[in-house]
Parts: structure tokens; C-alpha cells; sequence
């Protein structure tokens, strides 16, 4: 039975995609897969029961019947912080090992996804790496190449693995569009020179960062006004309507699949949008449009949301919000398993782990 541990060098890095991409590729070709977050950090309740986001989901994907407390044995609680920091012994490796026993009775291969950064959980003695050593998994690492900097940020992230033979390799994710002939023509070479395996260079698709309509709504606890049946609709982007009229449609126009943050009050800046096509309209202050806006935006199947809020909080929310996003929408985990295909070699990552 082969395991491989991806971990990554910062939140938001594209992780829990590459897990579910993975699982589904290794499902296609008829393996048996486990999967496991032994560290639950975006804890939800499902029906009573503390679980993690990122495990239901993976749960759910790859329709496992191994029990929740199997495939995340341990909830990152404040009862677990405050124990750790008292010095209370809590032997969480054997509770690790009888869960990983569990977990991969019957399978092929088992799919373990890291905490957050690498380092996360070292208080408790869980941090990538030692999940890893307890385990007796391969890591391979997930970095988000913003700039140069995530080649310093590789290097000191193995700096962490005691056993450099842990390492199985490294994807470089989400590389703008000019920046990857550099980073294949330079970057991978460096890392290789330094004994690093790069297994694959993956471009950034907006559509893995983009929201559905309906987790706007429900993140903004907004009230849905027209286009209720538009709200599996994902948005990419969002703009702030405060400028004048006449250059809101050019802007809006530049930008699409996008929403438009704008204030209640501002009609001329609401009809700019549907005009061009924006797909959300976030009305705040919590000021209800007119009866033509609202007409106009039902015609075009634009949503309309009314928000309590002020402008300037609702922005950080979707700032929060769009980049952010977890990845569950049928048509982001078809994209990131296209993406795996094209762009990394999984036959070498699977060998390495040992399937």
C-alpha cells in the first residue's frame, strides 16, 4: 500500500485541489484510494458530528464509507491548543497510526493532505513532516508561484524534512501566464541542480479561484432580490461601482464573469452593470433599487443581493472570499484534474510513493 503526503509552503496554495484532482486521476485508472486530513482545522458540524471542510468534501468525491473519525482523527480544538501549550501528553501518534490503519485497510493507495502550511501543528508535534515520519509517507510539496521568492520559500520548507529521502518532490501551482517560460526555463532547473524533483509546472486558471453566486449570498447573508436561478453561476472577480457612469461600462465591459459592489442608491451605476453584462449585483447599505433596475436585472438574469452592510466592508468580505475559495463546484475539480493531466507527471509522483 503507497501513500503520498501533500503538503505545501503557505495556505490557499492549491493543496486540497491537487488531493482531489489526484484521487479522481487514480480512480480512473481503477485504484483503490484512501484519503486523510489527520489534522482537521476548518471544522463544520455534519449532523451533530465535528468534521472537517476539506475531508467532507473528499469523503464525498471519492465516495468513501471509512468513518469520519478515521479519516480526520484529530480537531484542531482549543481543548488541543491549550493541552498542547500545558504540556498534557495526548500520545496523538498512536491515535494517527490506528486511524491510518483504518483508513487504508483494502487500498491501493492512501491520499494524506497536510494541515496547512508545513509547519502547522509543530506544537503538537504534527507538523507535516512528522505526520509524515509517524506515517512512514513521501511528501510532495505544493507551492503557489506568485514570484522568485517561492524558490526561497522551497528551500527553507525542506530545510523542515530531517530525512531529505521524505521528499518526493515538488509542484510549482498557479504560475501566471508570463511568468512560466521563465519558471520552466530557469526555475525547475535550479531546483533540479539542487536535487529538488519539480514534478510539474501547473498555470493559474481563474476558474479554480471563482465563487459561486450562491456562496456570495451566503457568505454576505444577503438577500436574494431577482435571479435566484441564476446562483451556481461562478464569478471570477469583482469590481466596486464608485466611479461616474459614463466610464462604469468600459470598466465593467473589461472584466467578466465578474460582480459589481456598488451602493443601494446608486442606479445609474446598477443599470452600467447589467448593460455590460455583470453577472451579481451587490447592492449595500441595505438600500433596496428601483422597480426598473430590479426589472432590467431580471430581463438580463443578472442576480440582485442587498447586503446590510457598507461598501467598504462588504469589499474586504469579497476580497476574503474570491482567491480564497474552496474548491467544490463540479466544473473547478473537472479543471484541476485536466490541469494535472496536462501539466504534471503523475506516473513519476505514484512511483515515488511507492504504487
Amino acid at each position: 500500500m503507497a501513500s503520498i503526503l501533500v503538503s505545501s509552503s503557505e495556505n490557499y496554495s492549491g493543496k486540497s485541489s491537487i488531493c482531489s484532482g489526484l484521487g479522481l486521476i487514480l480512480k480512473e485508472r481503477g485504484n483503490s484510494v484512501g484519503y486523510m486530513k489527520p489534522v482537521g482545522n476548518l471544522l463544520v458540524d455534519v449532523d451533530g458530528v465535528l468534521s472537517d471542510e476539506d475531508a467532507e468534501q473528499m469523503r464525498d468525491l471519492l465516495a468513501l464509507e471509512t468513518p469520519r473519525s478515521c479519516i480526520t482523527p484529530i480537531m484542531l480544538t482549543e481543548n488541543l491548543t491549550n493541552d498542547a501549550l500545558l504540556g498534557v501528553e495526548k500520545h496523538l501518534d498512536e491515535t494517527l497510526k490506528q486511524a491510518y490503519s483504518e483508513v487504508s485497510r483494502d487500498k491501493d493507495m492512501v491520499i494524506i493532505e497536510g494541515e496547512g502550511g508545513i509547519g502547522s501543528g509543530a506544537m503538537y508535534n504534527l507538523s507535516d513532516p512528522q505526520v509524515a515520519s509517524i506515517l512512514d509517507s513521501k511528501i510532495l510539496l505544493i507551492t503557489r508561484f506568485d514570484s522568485v521568492s517561492a524558490v526561497d520559500r522551497i528551500l527553507c520548507d525542506i530545510e523542515l524534512i530531517d530525512d531529505r529521502n521524505m521528499l518526493s518532490g515538488v509542484i510549482l501551482n498557479e504560475v501566471e501566464e508570463d511568468k512560466l517560460g521563465m519558471v520552466r526555463d530557469m526555475v525547475v532547473p535550479f531546483l533540479e541542480k539542487k536535487g529538488i524533483k519539480v514534478f510539474g509546472v501547473i498555470p493559474r486558471d481563474h476558474t479554480l479561484g471563482s465563487v459561486s453566486i450562491e456562496e456570495i449570498v451566503e457568505d454576505l447573508r444577503g438577500d436574494v432580490l431577482t435571479g435566484g436561478q441564476e446562483m451556481d453561476k461562478l464569478v471570477e472577480h469583482y469590481l466596486v461601482g464608485a466611479m461616474e457612469v459614463n466610464s462604469a461600462i468600459k470598466y465593467f465591459r473589461r472584466t467578466p464573469n465578474s460582480v459589481v459592489v456598488t451602493g443601494g442608491d446608486r442606479a445609474d451605476i446598477q443599470m452600467a452593470a447589467i448593460e455590460a453584462g455583470a453577472r451579481a449585483l451587490i447592492l449595500t447599505g441595505n438600500l433596496r433599487p428601483s422597480e426598473a433596475v430590479l426589472g432590467s436585472a431580471d430581463e438580463a438574469g443578472v442576480v440582485v443581493v442587498l447586503v446590510r452592510g457598507d461598501t467598504l466592508s462588504t469589499i474586504e468580505r469579497m476580497e476574503n472570499l474570491i482567491g480564497h475559495a474552496r474548491i467544490q463546484q463540479k466544473a473547478k475539480i473537472e479543471t484541476i484534474s485536466r490541469l494535472i493531466k496536462e501539466n504534471v507527471d503523475v506516473d513519476s509522483i505514484l512511483d515515488s510513493a511507492g504504487l
